[in-house]
């Protein structure tokens, strides 16, 4: 476990009278053990740079995936920016919730919901949100498939695979012909899956902060797709923010945004990925209730569109949590 602590104090920050003549600050928690670690480290301390700026902050990366000692849950606002399993599944806000803590970011809840992606799209279809269809397997349940039978059951010609709970498109794959199946699907013996249509289109994207929709970032990979490298390594993806859509369009976005963040019981931030396919549909793909802060992550890039500077949106994305603390 690391910890390091700043204090730093400028002018104009949402709250930062209080908080620097008083004993509280901002525990930022990353790291933990999964397969986005390494990124949630680099979140963490990308938030860590922008909100010691104006708060007083501890960083703590975590080397287990548990609650670490030593955070007072009265004078210590809780910031998850633990990606993956632990911190957007809910064990951690379940035991945050158990010691009293105040945190940033959605519940156990929303968390438990949203990162099953096929339990999220269930549930949104009770709220007209447009979805793919998707055939669901765990460990070796692809036998009894084929690629032909899938793509005729789904109505296409080519597959997406991905894992239905992980994130940071670990382990996502195109599948165009019964070689890539062979490739890639049937060495499947562990997890839970599931296989799309092949959403051909546009990748969109949304930053919501407290239920209002930021801008809409066009995400265009160098690669076939937004894999897991395309996302984190520097020039191998195309941020165009904001995106640029007709207005109807747009508007659309924002109401589908809305509603999503809403209907999932999500609080404070998140983001949303959309397919705008070739006849300008719109289909919702899945939401990262604790989305990447990093140099290439595009929740920064969707407030900067929306006419945000960095350095007040992480203000912002503190300001109601810490005036929840402050009050108790």
């Amino acid at each position: 476990m690391i910890e390091r602590m700043y204090l730093h104090s400028s002018s104009g920050a949402v709250g930062v009278d209080k908080i620097l003549h008083s004993p509280f600050e901002i525990v930022i928690l990353s790291g933990a053990i999964s397969g986005e670690r390494e990124v949630s480290l680099r979140s963490g301390r990308n938030m860590e740079k922008y909100l010691s700026k104006n708060y007083s902050v501890r960083l703590i990366e975590l080397a287990h995936n548990e609650l670490p000692d030593g955070i007072d849950h009265k004078r210590s606002l809780i910031f998850p920016m633990v990606h993956g399993d632990f911190g957007e599944d809910g064990q951690l806000q379940v035991m945050l919730d158990r010691g009293d803590y105040v945190y940033i970011g959605s519940g156990p809840k929303a968390m438990q919901l949203t990162v099953d992606k096929s339990k999220t799209k269930e549930w949104l279809q009770n709220f007209s949100i447009p979805v793919f269809p998707e055939v669901l397997f765990e460990k070796d349940e692809h036998k009894r498939f084929s690629f032909k039978k899938v793509c005729s059951e789904l109505a296409t010609d080519a597959l997406f695979l991905k894992p239905r709970n992980k994130g940071s498109s670990i382990h996502c794959h195109k599948i165009c012909c019964e070689a890539e199946w062979n490739k890639w699907v049937r060495p499947i013996f562990s997890g839970q899956w599931m296989l799309e249509p092949l959403g051909e289109g546009k990748d969109l994207t949304i930053g919501v902060l407290h239920g209002n929709p930021l801008s809409i970032v066009l995400a265009i990979p160098r690669g076939e797709f937004l894999d897991y490298r395309a996302k984190y390594c520097v020039g191998h993806v195309q941020h165009i923010f904001p995106a640029p859509l007709e207005d109807g369009l747009r508007d659309r976005i924002f109401q589908l945004s809305r509603t999503i963040f809403s209907a999932c019981n999500c609080k404070d931030w998140a983001r949303i990925d959309f397919i705008l396919g070739p006849a300008q549909q719109i289909y919702f793909l899945e939401i990262n209730t604790i989305p990447g802060f990093t140099k290439t992550s595009f929740y920064p890039d969707s407030a900067i569109g929306a006419g945000m500077k960095v350095e007040d949106l992480v203000c912002k994305i503190v300001s109601p949590a810490l005036a929840r603390l402050i009050s108790q």
